[in-house]
């Protein structure tokens, strides 16, 4: 475990980054692997489909990751006040919320299945697919809910190294079970559905077990429900869980209106944003470990330790976006082919409104940096509302641009890619308002 409340703030944070970030990296390619190998080996309509369908399972995923991220800023507050007993009974709470909502959740998104797919107007070409996908993903919902509660927790007490050990396991065997049923076996879709829920299930219980064995803190031995605790939970989780799912509802439009231009460039923004993930992930990680070093510092009592770090952080961030944005330009053509099937007859129609996308949205990179970084300090110190705010505005403003941009101003798939600038525009001016306001001031548990 690590105390962040003392100490040199620039190695402290990348020592304690650094894992995180390879983590989060191997995380990402539970779903880009499916979407790679599923594109390479199958067709370009078998990746459109695995990309709708991945939308709409995130849209109830992204509810109870929100959760399991706002009650991880509970326990690392706790933990920096050194309330041990209090830490210890935020997480039997939330263990018990999270299997009775996942399993709910489960069941929904399997028996609407469908009914989703329809209300996004996807093509009869990749229905059946998608349709597939969505319910085996769904099925196995419950494990990337509490792998993600395990490894948000452990970040809470600074712990981000050996679990990085069982998730490079984990990837490295969904990889190669999803080539043996896709490739091999010619399992299609199914196949790289069940690698991936295969290898979730695989990675959530050696986090139980990596856990009882090395994080007595987060070793409950018995549950138990308290009502006082859940609501403290839900202040902070809620506003996490709702902006995720109000980000994944935008994303469902989003995905509907790229469905209007059919699979062809479904196939090409689902490739680009598999390569959006990976990029953005030193970025998103910063802010996800300044989270930890604002709320350590802040349950200490140390603000100004804690805006120093977010000081650092910015610096960091802003460096690393553009160096990101250089690379991604230079070299598009050659990572969005890496998803393409050469005698795919669409492969040109694809790898054509993807490189499109992806070259206007990074020279903007700089403006998710920023954005980013405010959004850590904001959680850091507890102002879970404003953190849900802004993020959601942004990206209602960026679902109301690409509409008005293709329905008003008659523009194709790159609408949907100027839109986004714009949305992280807008929330970059408010949070650093909001900052220098000091309206986040005062709103630590108790």
């Amino acid at each position: 475990m690590n105390d962040f409340t003392k100490g040199s703030i620039s190695k402290q944070l990348i020592a304690f980054a650094v894992p995180m970030l390879i983590g989060n990296l191997f995380q990402q390619l539970y779903n880009i692997a499916d979407a790679l190998i599923v594109g390479r080996f199958v067709s370009g309509v078998a990746l459109a489909a695995v990309g709708v369908s991945m939308n709409i399972a995130m849209f109830f995923i992204a509810a109870l990751i929100g959760l399991t991220n706002g009650a991880a800023i509970v326990i690392a507050q706790f933990f920096g006040a050194k309330q041990i007993d209090r830490l210890k009974d935020t997480v039997s709470v939330s263990i018990v919320f999270y299997l009775v909502l996942s399993v709910l959740l489960s069941v929904l998104g399997i028996t609407f299945a469908p009914q989703l797919l329809n209300m996004l107007d996807v093509s009869p070409y990749i229905f059946d697919d998608a349709l597939t996908y969505l319910r085996i993903i769904m099925g196995g919902m419950i494990f990337p809910v509490f792998y993600n509660m395990y490894i948000a927790y452990l970040r809470a007490l600074g712990d981000t190294r050996r679990p990085l050990y069982i998730l490079i396991f984990t990837v490295v065997l969904n990889a190669g079970l999803t080539l043996l049923c896709v490739v091999v076996l010619n399992m299609g879709v199914m196949g790289a559905a069940l690698s991936t829920v295969f290898s979730q299930m695989l990675a959530t219980v050696l986090c139980y077990l990596y856990i009882r064995r090395f994080a007595p803190l987060l070793n409950v031995k018995k549950l138990f429900f308290d009502i006082k605790l859940f609501r403290t939970i839900l202040k902070y989780g809620l506003p996490a869980a709702l902006q995720l799912s109000f980000l994944s509802l935008a994303g469902l439009f989003i995905t509907r209106l790229i469905n209007y231009f059919g699979p062809a460039a479904m196939a090409g923004i689902t490739a680009v944003t598999r390569i959006d993930a990976l990029a953005i992930m030193p970025i998103a990680t910063l802010g996800m470990a300044l989270s930890t070093f604002v709320a350590q510092n802040m349950g200490a009592g140390n603000e100004e330790r804690a805006r120093k770090s977010f000081r650092v952080s910015l610096i960091y961030m802003v460096s690393f976006s553009v160096a990101i944005s250089a690379i991604l330009m230079i070299f598009a053509p050659q990572l969005i082919s890496l998803f393409l099937n050469p005698g795919d007859a669409d492969s040109a129609e694809i790898l054509r409104v993807g490189q499109e996308y992806l070259n206007i949205m990074v020279i903007f990179y700089f403006l998710f940096a920023i954005l980013f970084a405010y959004n850590g300090f904001f959680r850091g110190v507890g102002d879970a509302i404003i953190a849900m705010v802004f993020p959601v505005l942004s990206l209602t403003i960026r679902t109301i641009s690409a509409y008005a941009l293709v329905f008003f101003v008659g523009m194709g798939p790159e609408a949907l890619a100027w839109s986004i600038p714009i949305g992280w525009g807008v929330n970059c001016i408010l949070s650093v308002i909001y900052y220098k306001k000091r309206l986040w001031a005062g709103k630590l548990a108790t």
